[in-house]
């Protein structure tokens, strides 16, 4: 009953009077239905790799600090990791929000913290490299080593991300463009303070709830498609 909703959530109920002009969506979780990036080091690095995650969930290190040891630890080629991440599962639902999104001439781009050459290889896997990316690089040194760059960080980046989301997201161009924002996670909740309209599950709905950022919940990127293009939201 709407009652008992979180008012974060109630308050979410207005948010779509209007067509966005914009679409941004993260990946790890969002768009696979496993975080990739932990797939690929619980998989392939050595378990080191579990305690720079934890010293980047209790806030002792940057997401830049973490992800750079962590890629360091991975065992494993460029064409292994590639076929890897191509089986991974997928919400289906993201070939029913591309296809609105086109339809209705709307810019739908994915926003990760991840890694580069994953996200390619599970939207080659699906038809979907036409959509863009901005993400971390992974690449392999002369020596073979795995290493990361991040082409798309900001040194003011509040969260110190490898990618910075919020200055992605809010260039000034699309400030007055209604985005929405889409996700599930850590890495989401910064720019989640700033869009106008987010659509949030896993532990960024948690986040959300406790802090009062008002979101529209949804378990499926189908869900998303549907309250973003159903009639009542659209204008002449």
């Amino acid at each position: 009953m709407i009652h008992n909703q979180p008012q974060s959530q109630v308050n979410a109920r207005h948010l779509l009077k209007v067509r966005p002009k914009e679409v941004y969506c993260d990946f790890d979780g969002t768009i696979t239905r496993l975080d990739a990036t932990d797939a690929v080091l619980e998989t392939f690095a050595l378990p080191a790799w579990r305690e720079w995650e934890a010293r980047w969930v209790s806030g002792k290190i940057t997401s830049q600090e973490c992800l750079s040891r962590q890629v360091e630890l991975i065992q494993a080629d460029r064409d292994t990791l590639i076929e890897f991440a191509a089986g991974l599962p997928i919400d289906e639902g993201i070939l029913a929000l591309d296809r609105h999104c086109t339809e209705h001439g709307i810019p739908l781009t994915i926003v990760s913290d991840g890694l580069d050459l994953l996200v390619e290889a599970v939207l080659r896997r699906h038809g979907l490299l036409h959509l863009p990316v901005f993400s971390n690089h992974l690449r392999w040194d002369d020596n073979g080593r795995p290493t990361l760059s991040f082409p798309f960080a900001e040194k003011q980046c509040e969260s110190g991300a490898g990618t910075c989301k919020c200055s992605l997201t809010l260039s000034a161009g699309s400030r007055s463009s209604r985005p929405v924002y889409i996700g599930d996670g850590r890495s989401d909740q910064c720019v989640s303070r700033r869009m106008q309209t987010v659509f949030a599950k896993g532990t960024l709905l948690d986040w959300c709830e406790r802090t009062g950022i008002i979101c529209i919940p949804f378990e499926s990127l189908a869900d998303v498609a549907k309250r973003l293009f159903e009639k009542e939201t659209r204008v002449a």
